[in-house]
């Protein structure tokens, strides 16, 4: 049985699993690698265009590394093939590991149209540093604090969005909102002791809507 092998897919996950098949091994017994000469094939894998290659190999069950050390590894490798020079910070939160990257002058190539490159360049990081120490940590990624100036405005828009509410006295939907957009809105909504939020619609359609306390009924009580 070999303890590594180098594997391609349009997809660093799916390239993963064909790899953890030819070693008969689960993901977090292994370590990836992105191979070198592979940059343009990453790039296009975020988007599901062409194909990425990488090297997994069969970890020694006996190591164990540092955390940081294993996202800076990873994020080294990821934004090196990329051809991006950067600065990284990472502070660890209560709910969170959070890593700002200050690239030179290509946030916006890292963030691509309205986050969708930085959500999976997240999703990606998330998903080899859970193959490679076996932990489910929740890793957020900023860019040039993108995603901290979103997350203010989300919260401006909640309160303003909370004080019409409260003059019109009618229910407030936003527009569909991915799932960590959501839970912004609900978080900022829970500290206003006379209103609250609950959630609406099916999939990417999913809506929070923020109410009166006083028109609450217990079927609008989900939370996401």
């Amino acid at each position: 049985m070999p303890r590594s092998v180098e594997s391609t897919g349009k997809s660093i996950e799916q390239a993963l699993q064909k790899a953890l098949r030819q070693l008969d091994a689960k993901p977090d017994e292994v370590d990836i690698e992105i191979l070198e000469g592979a940059s343009k094939g990453f790039l296009a894998g975020l988007f599901g265009s062409k194909e990425v290659s990488i090297r997994v190999t069969l970890r020694d069950s006996k190591r164990t590394e540092n955390h940081i050390d294993v996202l800076k590894d990873i994020i080294s490798s990821l934004l090196s093939r990329m051809g991006v020079d950067y600065e990284l910070t990472i502070e660890e939160m209560p709910d969170t590991t959070f890593i700002n990257v200050v690239s030179s002058g290509l946030d916006g190539l890292l963030i691509g149209r309205r986050g969708e490159t930085l959500s999976s360049l997240q999703h990606v990081v998330n998903r080899i540093f859970t193959s490679r120490t076996g932990q489910h940590s929740k890793i957020t990624i900023d860019v040039g604090g993108y995603v901290k100036r979103k997350h203010r405005l989300l919260i401006e828009r909640a309160r303003k969005s909370a004080d019409r509410v409260r003059k019109t006295g009618r229910d407030f939907d936003f527009e569909p909102l991915k799932a960590s957009d959501r839970r912004i809105i609900h978080l900022a909504v829970s500290e206003l002791s006379d209103l609250t939020t609950y959630t609406i619609g099916d999939g990417l359609m999913r809506k929070v809507v923020i109410t009166s306390k006083a028109n609450e009924f217990s079927e609008k009580s989900e939370k996401d």
